[in-house]
């Protein structure tokens, strides 16, 4: 009975990766190649490659100026701003690839067969992670060349760090998917990621000015009223949002702290399954026809 029972097991998981498995591969191979053969994400890397360029040229010359400049992590600021615009445009990219094709009536066409909506939006995900894997690689060669040339110190931190960016990087493209699930139209998907990004980027710029403003001295202070009101908003977003796991994952790290990094990582993965569960429902809600 036990040798029935394990031939029984054996064919209905042969028979789920026929109906389900091999469609889902296929559409991860087809998003890499359409994705990795495109010119823009090689032009985000060659963006950050370049602001990467821009700020440790500055470090050179404040220390042709001054003679000495103390500095922890050199890379930290590139690092940074590297991984915030790979994940901002993996996050539009996502949504703009669900948005486009349910315009067209691929969504459709899709789940006519053996698709359904999550292991259509999980293909989107592994495909859109890949491929920020494969561009963190790209851009962590153009550090390496960087480091080479300025003659600046390109620790192992900092490449660790971008390596366990991958789960924040996922939670990104799980919101640009949950974005097109629920605007449907590609251009109101771009305006939602792009309104979203700045808007939590915003928060935590008025956080950090709000922190650095002198407070008068007033009964009822505006200052410490808005300073309240920025910690308050911001609380909220660093986990509503995936950019705030990407700045707790980049900032524990390279303070040296790898279980706090890998704590991190793993919450950006958490948060990515559970946004792509919410899309997968929202996709079901507002129906997939074009």
């Amino acid at each position: 009975m036990d040798v029935v029972a394990g031939v029984r097991g054996d064919t209905r998981a042969r028979a789920m990766w026929r109906t389900t498995g091999r469609p889902a591969a296929a559409m991860i191979r087809l998003e890499l190649l359409s994705t990795l053969t495109a010119l823009a994400p090689y032009l985000v890397v060659a963006v950050a490659a370049a602001l990467a360029g821009f700020i440790l040229q500055n470090d050179l010359h404040r220390v042709q100026e001054d003679g000495l400049l103390v500095i922890g992590n050199p890379f930290a600021v590139s690092l940074y701003g590297g991984v915030v615009l790979l994940s901002v445009y993996l996050a539009g990219s996502a949504a703009i690839a669900v948005a486009r094709e349910r315009e067209q009536g691929a969504v459709e066409l899709l789940c006519y067969g053996p698709v359904s909506a999550l292991s259509y939006l999980l293909a989107k995900l592994a495909g859109h992670t890949l491929q920020y894997a494969f561009l963190a690689v790209l851009l962590a060669g153009c550090y390496l060349l960087l480091a080479v040339v300025t003659g600046l110190h390109l620790g192992g931190t900092t490449l660790l760090a971008m390596a366990l960016s991958i789960g924040p990087a996922a939670a990104s493209v799980a919101l640009g998917l949950l974005v097109a699930a629920l605007v449907r139209r590609v251009r109101p998907a771009i305006f939602a990621v792009l309104g979203l990004t700045l808007g939590a980027v915003g928060v935590q710029v008025a956080r950090e000015v709000l922190v650095r403003l002198p407070a008068p001295e007033f009964h009822v202070n505006p200052v410490y009223l808005l300073r309240w009101v920025a910690f308050a908003v911001s609380s909220v977003t660093q986990w509503l949002l995936p950019f705030g796991y990407v700045d707790r994952e980049l900032t524990v790290m390279l303070r040296g702290d790898l279980p706090g990094a890998l704590g991190a990582a793993a919450a950006g993965s958490v948060y990515a399954v559970l946004v792509l569960v919410l899309a997968a429902a929202a996709l079901q809600r507002t129906g997939i026809r074009r």
